[in-house]
């Protein structure tokens, strides 16, 4: 499992993000007093656990890149590439089913945002409280990935941007956990390799061990259920 880093503290988690755990900062950010900053937080919180994507490729997302059509919700994000020298983008579209329940803080956000004028051009607009004036929100920039983390860590002291492109591999292999687990992965994280995605099955499974005469399990993987 990857590392959380603090100021001083530096923990290894062994779990994802659980459902308790992610309620609970969603609770946290539904708390929040500003109705915007409320409302963005849950939504980061709902696209990242959703998607699993990178904080960058979350945070340069447009509003013009969510829609909803026949019952889905579709987010389209560049997805950056190095190559040797140079970085290629690519565009990736992700479609959720609108009866998941995280959808909904996606889909209100959405709506809080529509009603602005001007509409921000970018999901994840860069905004400060201005002391005594409420905010002023800049509809031409987004945030920066550490401004994700920022805002997950004002949330949570526990859980990271990367975390939940971990929780979301082992979305997959709660699905199934044979190797066609790693092609899953690879899939839903837009991974370069299936190779990656075996990565995140070292993580998550525990070898079984058989030997001739004794009765064997189905599959020679097992997922580790935290």
């Amino acid at each position: 499992m990857t590392y959380t880093r603090g100021s001083t503290l530096r923990t290894e988690r062994e779990t994802v993000v659980g459902p308790e755990e992610f309620q609970q900062m969603l609770d946290k950010a539904e708390r929040i007093e500003d109705l915007f900053f409320s409302l963005r937080a849950k939504a980061l919180l709902c696209v990242l656990r959703l998607t699993g994507k990178r904080r960058s490729s979350v945070a340069a997302l447009k509003v013009s890149d969510v829609q909803v059509k026949d019952n889905l919700l579709f987010m389209t994000f560049t997805v950056l590439k190095k190559r040797k020298a140079n970085v290629l983008s690519k565009r990736v579209t992700k479609s959720i089913p609108l009866q998941d329940p995280y959808t909904l803080p996606i889909l209100q956000y959405y709506e809080f945002l529509q009603g602005l004028t001007p509409t921000p051009e970018y999901f994840f607009p860069r905004a400060k409280s201005l002391f005594g004036f409420g905010k002023l929100i800049e509809i031409d920039t987004h945030i920066s990935g550490r401004h994700v983390f920022n805002i997950l860590r004002e949330i949570s002291e526990k859980v990271w941007p990367h975390l939940f492109r971990e929780t979301a591999a082992k979305d997959e292999f709660d699905k199934d956990s044979s190797l066609i687990g790693a092609f899953r992965v690879m899939h839903r994280l837009d991974l370069e390799s299936y190779t990656t995605g075996f990565n995140y099955l070292r993580r998550f499974a525990t070898h079984i061990i058989t030997r001739e005469g004794v009765p064997d399990r189905q599959g020679e993987y097992v997922i580790v259920r935290h």
